[in-house]
């Protein structure tokens, strides 16, 4: 019983971080209700067809710029990203887009990147990206969509742990964290695990993308999932214990 008590007050945890986040993106509180009622709908479905949701969105971005890093014809002579323009045929950030195979317009998903400002402005009616990754301040549905999508890849990574029959190793969930960390070493420990998360997931990056499908051809069918490792760091203030 304490058991289920306990589950229950974790989940409902997660559920207020999640409404939480809602209603600071302007989701109205008279809203929430129907988005839940169809949310587990979707769930029960899903558990019935085990559907997996397409990939999109901040996905894709980071996608378009890893590309951006790697392939030979955006990059100059010493390995730098080349500025390209916005639309158009190869090489252009619409083409870019283009080869992750998303659902929506291309043009329309490379406007979106300017907008975010994953890519500025360089030379006459040229771009280039700004930064390796997909990092974005502004508030945009994005936010809201990787947030939502870290929460779910991490509890159907539990899930899996958990219920696994397949006799495979269970897929790597951790955390390094001590309680007593003295607050002067916070920017230390940014710099630190950024620093380190970095070469990470770099490695990692390297390691996905050498395995994906390049090519399909109607006599080939590869079987593929989506896979991948998301990583970050917290830093918790202590609560005081109330009176």
């Amino acid at each position: 019983m304490r058991t289920t008590r306990r589950l229950q007050i974790d989940y409902s945890n997660v559920l207020a971080a999640v409404f939480e986040l809602m209603l600071r993106s302007g989701i109205r509180a008279k809203d929430l209700l129907p988005v839940c009622v169809r949310s587990l709908g979707r769930a029960e479905a899903k558990c019935r067809l085990s559907r997996v949701d397409e990939v999109g969105g901040l996905v894709t971005a980071a996608l378009v710029l890893d590309t951006w890093h790697r392939d030979r014809r955006y990059l100059t002579a010493r390995g730098l990203p080349r500025p390209v323009r916005l639309l158009g045929p190869t090489p252009s950030v619409e083409a870019l887009v283009r080869l992750q195979k998303t659902a929506g317009p291309a043009s329309a998903v490379a406007r979106h990147l300017k907008e975010l400002r994953l890519v500025v402005r360089c030379g006459k009616s040229l771009y280039k990206p700004a930064s390796d990754a997909a990092v974005i301040s502004a508030k945009d549905p994005l936010i809201l969509q990787h947030a939502a999508r870290a929460l779910s890849t991490l509890l159907e990574t539990v899930g899996q742990n958990m219920n696994s029959t397949s006799g495979l190793a269970p897929l790597i969930e951790r955390f390094a964290e001590v309680p007593d960390l003295p607050k002067k070493y916070v920017k230390a420990f940014k710099a630190f695990t950024q620093t380190q998360g970095r070469t990470f997931l770099r490695t990692v990056n390297d390691w996905l993308e050498s395995r994906r499908v390049r090519r399909r051809s109607p006599r080939v069918t590869t079987s593929t999932v989506r896979a991948g490792i998301h990583t970050y760091a917290y830093v918790v203030p202590k609560r005081h214990r109330l009176r």
